[in-house]
C-alpha cells in the first residue's frame, strides 16, 4: 500500500522539482516510510532518487510513497526498474499471489533480485503487458512506463479497491492517488463539476461512472486502464479490461454444493489477504461478512494468540452491534478492541475529515470508520482486514429482493412470488414496486419515477443552478441470467461500492493503514453471478442465503440467523438533539457563504438546526457538507459551461 503520482507530456516539465516535491508532500501519509522519483526524456534516459532536487528535468515524471508491507528491506524501494532499466513502474497495493506468479516465472527462466511483488508485477508485465492483468489477484493501481513499448500502462484493479485519479490539460496527462496532489501541483482547478454535485446532494452518489465532483479530475474507473504513448499522451482514452462475467443460464447446483464451494474460495482469499511481512489486524462490527473474516482468519492461523479485532461500538443501544461482535469474538479467539466516539469532539475532527476524504459523505459514519482505523494504527498494525463487498457479491441489501421479485414475475411465476412478497419481513411495498418499474413500458417508467420524487429537484436545491444538470443518469445492468444477477454485476463493478471503497481508503490511508477486503476478488464475483437466485436470496427472502450456509462452523450460527441489518450507523440524529458542541456545526456553516446550489432557506435550516429549534435531517446534513467542503477546498462554482468537462 502506498501513493503514486505522475505526470507525462511530450515537452519538458516546467518547475518540475517543486512538482515532484509536493506531490510527495501531500501524499505522505499514505506511505511514510520511504519515498522515490524518477525523470525520463527522450534522449536523456532515466534518472531516480530520493531527492527531487537531485534529478534531472524529464518529459515524464513518476513519484511514489512507500509504505512497507512486503520485503521490507530497501530492495522493496520504488520507482523500481527491470534488469534493462526499459521496464520502470510506482505501484499502489498489494499482488497477493506474487509467491505463485514467482516460481510460474522462474521455471519461466525469469530472475529475481527481491522478495518484494513488485518486482513480480514488473515481470508480469514485461512479459504479457494488458493480458497480464488477468493473471493478478490483489489490489492495485500503477504506472508502468516501458521505454520499448514507447508506452506507459496505468490500471486500476477490477473492483476499485485502490484509487487513481488523472486530469489532461495543456498538453499533459497527470494522476495520483488522491485528488489534492492533483490541485496543489496547478494540473486541476477547484472548479465543480454540476453533475456529480447533483448526483450526491439529490441521491447521495458519488464516484460514479468515473466522476468526481472537480469538473477537471476523473476517477479512472474499477478494471479499466489506460495505455498512454508517449509521443501521444494526450490520446489516451480509458478501456475496460475486466468486467465480471453472468453465463446466460445459472449453473445446475444444489445448495449444500454451492455453499461447499463457496467456502473453499473464501478460505482461499482469507488465506491470501493474510499475506504479509507485518501483522495483520481485523474490523469487526458484529455482521455475517466482517464476523466470516475474523474466523476464517482463527481457522487459517490454527491455535494461537488471540486476533485484534477492532469494534465500533454505538451510544446508542439500538444501533451497538457490541453483543454480536463479543459473540463472534468469543467463537474466533479474537480479542475485542472497542472504538467508542465522543461526539462533542465531532466539530473539531470534521473539517479534517472533509479533507482528507476529498469529496462530500452522506453520514457521519466515516466518522466512526475513521476512529476504528485510527485505533488500528495506534495499536502498531499496518494492515487491517474487513468484510466490505460482501454485501455487493452475495445480494445483502434488502433492495436486491426486488431484482429476486422481478425475476420470478417476468417468468410468470406468480403463485412464488405471492408466496416470497408474504415472507418478506418488510418492506413489501417497496419491492413490488422496484420489482415491477423495469418491466413497465419506457414511457411508463419516467412518470413513476416523477410520482415518488425521483426525477424532481427538491426545494432545498435552487432549480435553475441545476437546470442543465438534473437528468437522471441511469445505467445499464449488464446482460446476466436473471435481473438479480445483473443487479449484482452492476453492484460489484459500480454503483456505491466506488464510494464506499473511497471511504475506507481516505480513512485508513490518512493514518498509513493498510484495508483488505477478501470477498472482493474476481473469482468470488464470478462465482456468486453465476448461482441460481434461489441460492443467493432464499425462498423466504433470506439474503446472503449461500455466504449464511457457507460460514457454519466458522461463524457463530446466532450472527449467520441474524434476519436485521443495522449497518456501520451512528446515531447523528440523536447527536444533534443532544449536543450543543454538536448542533455549533450547523451554526458555523450557517454563517459560511452559501454555495449557489442552494436555495436560501437552506441556511436557516441550517441555523434551525444549530439553535435546537429543528430536529437533524439527512437534507440539511448534505447541505452542511458541500459548503464546508466547499470552504475546505475554495471550490469554484462554475458557469454550466465548465461544469461536467471531461478531463
Amino acid at each position: 500500500m502506498c501513493g503514486i503520482a505522475g505526470i507525462i507530456g511530450t515537452k519538458p516539465i516546467s518547475q518540475l522539482a517543486d512538482k515532484l516535491t509536493t506531490l510527495s508532500r501531500t501524499l505522505a501519509h499514505r506511505g511514510p516510510d520511504d519515498e522515490g522519483f524518477l525523470t525520463w526524456a527522450e534522449g536523456r534516459g532515466l534518472e531516480r532518487g530520493r531527492d527531487a532536487e537531485r534529478i534531472g528535468g524529464g518529459q515524464l515524471a513518476l513519484v511514489h510513497r512507500r509504505l512497507s508491507i512486503f520485503d521490507l528491506s530497501p530492495s522493496g524501494w520504488q520507482p523500481m526498474l527491470d534488469a534493462r532499466a526499459r521496464i520502470a513502474i510506482v505501484f499502489n497495493g498489494e499482488i497477493y499471489n506474487h509467491p505463485e506468479l514467482r516460481a510460474e516465472l522462474e521455471r519461466e527462466g525469469e530472475r529475481f533480485t527481491s522478495q518484494s511483488d513488485t518486482e513480480v508485477l514488473i515481470a508480469v508485465l514485461k512479459r504479457h503487458w494488458i493480458k497480464g492483468l488477468d493473471r493478478l489477484i490483489g489490489m492495485y493501481a500503477f504506472a508502468c512506463l516501458d521505454l520499448d513499448r514507447r508506452a506507459v500502462l496505468i490500471a486500476r484493479d477490477p473492483f476499485g479497491i485502490k484509487p487513481l485519479h488523472y486530469t489532461m490539460r495543456e498538453g499533459q496527462l497527470a494522476f495520483a492517488s488522491e485528488i489534492r496532489p492533483l490541485l496543489e501541483i496547478g494540473a486541476a482547478r477547484p472548479v465543480v463539476d454540476r453533475r456529480a454535485l447533483f448526483r450526491f446532494l439529490r441521491h447521495a452518489v458519488t464516484n460514479d461512472q468515473g466522476e468526481t465532483l472537480f469538473a477537471d479530475v476523473a476517477e479512472l474507473e474499477p478494471g479499466h486502464l489506460i495505455e498512454v504513448d508517449l509521443q501521444a499522451p494526450m490520446n489516451a482514452p480509458p478501456a475496460r479490461f475486466w468486467r465480471p462475467a453472468s453465463p446466460r443460464r445459472p449453473r445446475s447446483v444444489s445448495p449444500a454444493d454451492a455453499a461447499a464451494e463457496l467456502r473453499c474460495l473464501l478460505e482461499r482469499s482469507v488465506e491470501l489477504h493474510m499475506r504479509a511481512d507485518v501483522p495483520v489486524a481485523a474490523a469487526l462490527s458484529g455482521g455475517i461478512d466482517s464476523s466470516g473474516i475474523v474466523g476464517l482468519m482463527r481457522q487459517r492461523l490454527g491455535p494461537g494468540p488471540p486476533i485484534a479485532a477492532f469494534t465500533y461500538v454505538a451510544d446508542d443501544a439500538q444501533l451497538s452491534e457490541l453483543g454480536w461482535a463479543e459473540t463472534a469474538a468469543t467463537e474466533a479467539g479474537a480479542r475485542i478492541n472497542e472504538v467508542h466516539l465522543r461526539p462533542d469532539e465531532l466539530i473539531d475532527e470534521l473539517d479534517t475529515l472533509i479533507g482528507s476524504q476529498e469529496q462530500p459523505f452522506t453520514t457521519t459514519s466515516m466518522w466512526a470508520q475513521s476512529h476504528v482505523c485510527r485505533a488500528v494504527h495506534a495499536a502498531g498494525f499496518k494492515i487491517m482486514l474487513e468484510g466490505q463487498g460482501g454485501d455487493e457479491c452475495f445480494a445483502g441489501y434488502p433492495v436486491f429482493r426486488a431484482a429476486r421479485l422481478e425475476g420470478l414475475l417476468r417468468h410468470g411465476r406468480l403463485a412464488e412470488s405471492l408466496a416470497f412478497l408474504k415472507q418478506l419481513p418488510d418492506g413489501r411495498g417497496f419491492a413490488l414496486l422496484q420489482g415491477l418499474a423495469p418491466m413497465l413500458p419506457k414511457t411508463a417508467q419516467g412518470p413513476l419515477r416523477r410520482l415518488v420524487g425521483r426525477n424532481l429537484i427538491p426545494g432545498w436545491l435552487d432549480a435553475g443552478y441545476f437546470a442543465a444538470s438534473a437528468a437522471e443518469r441511469t445505467r445499464l445492468r449488464p446482460e446476466a441470467h436473471s435481473p438479480l444477477a445483473a443487479t449484482l454485476a452492476l453492484a460489484v463493478s459500480g454503483d456505491s461500492l466506488p464510494m464506499l471503497l473511497r471511504y475506507g481508503d481516505r480513512n485508513a490511508m490518512a493514518v498509513s493503514v493498510e484495508n483488505r477486503v477478501p470477498f472482493l476478488t474476481t473469482d468470488l464475483a464470478n462465482f456468486a453471478l453465476s448461482l441460481p437466485d434461489a441460492i443467493l436470496i432464499s425462498p423466504d427472502g433470506t439474503l446472503k442465503h449461500v455466504l449464511r450456509e457457507a460460514l457454519r462452523g466458522a461463524v457463530p450460527d446466532a450472527v449467520l440467523d441474524r434476519r436485521d441489518k443495522i449497518g456501520f450507523r451512528t446515531p447523528e440524529a440523536q447527536w444533534f438533539g443532544r449536543s450543543s458542541a454538536v448542533r455549533r456545526i450547523a451554526a458555523s456553516t450557517a454563517q459560511l457563504p452559501l454555495p449557489p446550489c442552494f436555495h436560501p432557506k437552506v441556511r436557516d435550516a441550517m441555523k434551525a438546526v444549530g439553535e435546537g429549534r429543528a430536529p437533524f435531517a439527512a437534507h440539511v446534513w448534505r447541505a452542511m457538507i458541500v459548503t464546508r467542503w466547499a470552504d475546505r477546498f475554495q471550490i469554484d462554482f462554475a458557469p454550466e459551461a465548465a461544469a461536467g468537462e471531461s478531463p
